[in-house]
């Protein structure tokens, strides 16, 4: 989820508050973009039952086309005006005074029958008889909102209260209902720590925090700032294996690993040289020691149904291995539209309408200073 935040100063204090953004799926953000060109005509309410069965046995099942969230049948009062202005446009000076208690059908999709079969056959029960064409929504909306707003574009369109192409709203809720309270502390604690690695040189201005949640209580298992820069040239990337959110899971395995080995009777192994050199899987501050607890975690596997909460959207490479990890939920505060990989929106090269990202990065330059370098550019 996107944390969407807002902030209020009142001489030195300040205090944030806002509302958690579900991120869309991929499926998600294709779905508002596909449209099928269909008929529509003009039938008379008295017509409307025998119509529609004589185009059912036309076109079985809608051939194939799954149209269950689009109405049939339309007041015109309840279309846009481009749909009245269409059929208008192609009505004969006979049909001009049509009337307006008509009803509007959608018949089918055009690439199923042409429109001088669809017109023979509607001929003998609807005469004089208007056929035009329209582009309606191919899938179903996956928000009341955007029920609304297809409705207002292109064609009465009904919501469902589901969601094909992702997690069940009501799962959604579920979720957002049981973090909502704390999210704000969570938010602070990571930005507290990508503070603290920033004005020790250690990093960007980038913090993780990984929680536990169990029977309603959650706790901290592991906290950590970026640290790419830590030993490292400021050439390039820098120490890509250092980034925050690959710190705080390197904690938390380290965690696990530490209680595998007691419960082998075995000592933890020292890693070479090397590993020192480039993983940064131990706490380097006071608060990152303080918030360590990943040893703490019983029968602990990778970081399954753990939350994760960051400053940042993270690059597609800490995207990857937060999936891996099976965290249950993720949590971040700054869209990178350019480098981020968990949006399935931002294309990683598209920016994003400046309303869904602007408030959040607004408040997170205010929370904890200046944003190092160009956010929308920079590898985080």
């Amino acid at each position: 989820m996107n944390r969407d935040l807002t902030s209020k100063k009142a001489g030195a204090s300040t205090s944030t508050s806002g509302g958690l953004i579900p991120l869309k799926t991929t499926l998600e953000t294709r779905a508002r973009d596909s449209l099928l060109s269909v008929y529509i005509t003009s039938v008379p309410a008295k017509k409307a039952s025998n119509v529609l069965n004589l185009t059912r046995k036309l076109l079985p099942e809608d051939g194939g086309y799954d149209l269950q969230h689009i109405r049939r049948f339309a007041k015109q009062t309840d279309v846009p005006d481009h749909v009245r202005t269409s059929l208008l446009a192609v009505r004969t000076d006979s049909q001009a005074d049509a009337d307006l208690s008509e009803l509007f059908l959608l018949v089918g999709a055009t690439n199923l029958i042409s429109s001088e079969e669809l017109q023979s056959a509607l001929s003998p029960i609807l005469y004089p008889i208007t056929i035009c064409s329209i582009k309606v929504p191919l899938l179903a909306p996956t928000s009341q909102e955007q029920a609304k707003s297809w409705s207002s574009q292109y064609w009465p369109i009904v919501y469902k209260k589901s969601n094909p192409f992702g997690p069940h709203p009501a799962i959604v809720s579920r979720a957002e209902e049981e973090i909502q309270s704390e999210v704000q502390k969570w938010m602070d604690l990571a930005a507290e720590v990508a503070h603290l690695s920033s004005t020790a040189g250690l990093g960007e201005q980038i913090g993780a925090v990984i929680v536990e949640r169990k029977n309603g209580v959650a706790r901290t298992l592991a906290l950590a700032g970026d640290a790419r820069w830590m030993n490292w040239p400021r050439v390039g990337s820098g120490n890509v294996t250092a980034h925050a959110a690959l710190r705080a899971i390197a904690m938390v395995a380290d965690g696990i690993k530490i209680q595998e080995e007691k419960k082998a009777g075995t000592e933890s192994e020292e890693g070479t040289s090397n590993e020192q050199m480039i993983f940064r899987d131990q706490p380097l501050d006071t608060l990152e020691a303080k918030h360590h607890k990943s040893a703490e975690w019983v029968d602990g596997y990778l970081c399954h149904e753990l939350e994760l909460y960051m400053t940042h959207e993270p690059c597609v490479m800490c995207s990857m291995a937060i999936v891996h990890s099976r965290f249950g939920r993720v949590v971040f505060g700054h869209r990178m539209p350019k480098t981020g990989g968990l949006c399935a929106d931002n294309l990683l090269d598209l920016y994003m309408p400046a309303s869904m990202y602007n408030s959040a990065a607004g408040d997170i330059k205010e929370h904890i200073g200046s944003i190092v370098g160009n956010p929308t550019s920079a590898n985080f």
